[in-house]
């Protein structure tokens, strides 16, 4: 799918859109589009990132995912990327990433007019919130143009036109069904991102120590938006031993999480950290999920889990799961 815009100072700016599944590849126009995304000269993103991002525009990631890729060109030079995704099947949340312009290129809107052609079809298709991060004051200006808002930290949220940004959070996992447990797929990039960052905390404080994501303002915010998942999903796909367990509503939203990390070198191999976010009417399944995640880790050997909690909230949990104070 083709889009021309031309752009303010007379260019023509021709917006390849690269859809789910279609004209996906590893051909050298593909190759270019990595290369020029990852900057090897000149690096910007972390490996991982890097490594998901040939995934994306190969078509080889995990089909649970339905992103869509944009990349501008002027004169057929790539001049500027954009990408967005959420699950294939539950298609209200997003994240947003992967956008760059070339320096040569910028202050033309290139940004701004791919932003507009990868949200559109998401509000289009009933999306309710998309997420991204960044702490360029430039790239800032351009995503409030398109409805975004500082969230947490380095993060922004775009909220479907039209519903208040306030009772997002409180409203969108509101108790439906006790939830089901299921493993994590690639396709919850944007609702682990949602359940990570939300305000609605419930007295919790809501935390990932690995990745340096908090709720605890104003003294300690997010760090991070998409790039926390990357790097937990690529550690739970690389090590056998990582457990992670999500609990679904009925409306096949994401309330709670609980992940095991384990490391790799032998001697601590038995021994695993345990990251847990919960919604706030999920707070009662806190143990459950958690008690899953440790049960399956427990058939690969797994002898000890330690866990950190400040708040009084989440010891109690911790309690419940068989957890006792160390220090």
């Amino acid at each position: 799918m083709k889009h021309e815009r031309l752009l303010a100072n007379g260019d023509r700016l021709d917006v390849h859109i690269m859809l789910p599944g279609a004209n996906r590849g590893e051909t050298a126009d593909h190759l270019s589009i990595h290369h020029f995304l990852t900057r090897p000269f000149d690096p910007w993103m972390v490996a991982t990132e890097a490594a998901f991002l040939a995934q994306f525009i190969s078509g080889s990631a995990d089909p649970s995912l339905a992103d869509t890729l944009l990349v501008g060109r002027i004169d057929n030079e790539i001049v500027g990327t954009a990408w967005h995704a959420t699950d294939s099947e539950i298609h209200d949340l997003g994240g947003y990433g992967f956008v760059f312009t070339s320096p040569e290129h910028r202050g033309k809107g290139i940004a701004q007019v791919l932003t507009e052609l990868a949200l559109e079809p998401f509000w289009n298709s009933g999306g309710l919130a998309s997420y991204l991060g960044t702490m360029n004051p430039i790239a800032q200006h351009v995503y409030t143009k398109n409805g975004f808002r500082p969230l947490n930290g380095l993060v922004m949220r775009a909220v479907r036109p039209g519903t208040e940004s306030e009772d997002f959070d409180s409203t969108y996992l509101r108790r439906d069904g006790d939830g089901v447990i299921r493993d994590i797929r690639l396709g919850d990039l944007a609702a682990y991102t949602h359940l990570l960052l939300t305000t609605a905390t419930g007295g919790w404080i809501v935390r990932d120590y690995k990745e340096a994501i908090f709720h605890a303002p104003p003294s300690v915010e997010a760090g991070g938006c998409l790039r926390p998942f990357y790097n937990t999903f690529a550690n739970h796909e690389t090590n056998p031993n990582n457990t992670w367990k999500v609990l679904e509503n009925n409306q096949g939203r994401l309330a709670a999480s609980a992940n095991l990390s384990v490391p790799s070198a032998g001697p601590l191999s038995k021994s695993a950290a345990l990251e847990f976010q919960v919604a706030v009417d999920y707070h009662d399944r806190a143990s459950t999920i958690i008690n899953a995640a440790i049960e399956e880790a427990s058939t690969n050997g797994l002898r000890e889990v330690r866990a950190a909690a400040i708040s009084q909230h989440r010891q109690d949990v911790l309690h419940k799961s068989g957890f006792e104070i160390e220090t």
